[in-house]
């Protein structure tokens, strides 16, 4: 797994289930990640993705950065952490 820390510089909401963040250290320089949610996911599995997604908004507003944990060869965020 790899480990992606920034602030979350933009954060777009898709009434499909996916949620984009795009984080990094300012507007103009930023990597792409993804939160989805699918029909498939248990109510488990669906209250973690949208606390992720809860948590990457509140990160945002409050300019903290977030730590987001992905595949290496992926873009889709299994896990969100926001360090003290």
């Amino acid at each position: 797994m790899a480990e992606t820390k920034g602030l979350v510089q933009k954060l777009k909401v898709n009434s499909g289930g996916a949620t984009w963040l795009y984080v990094g250290p300012s507007p103009s320089n930023t990597a792409i990640f993804f939160i989805s949610r699918g029909a498939g996911d248990t109510a488990v599995q669906a209250s973690v993705k949208d606390d992720m997604v809860a948590a990457a908004s509140a990160a945002m507003v409050a300019r903290r950065e977030i730590v987001a944990v992905h595949d290496v060869a992926s873009s889709e965020v299994t896990t969100l952490r926001i360090d003290p």
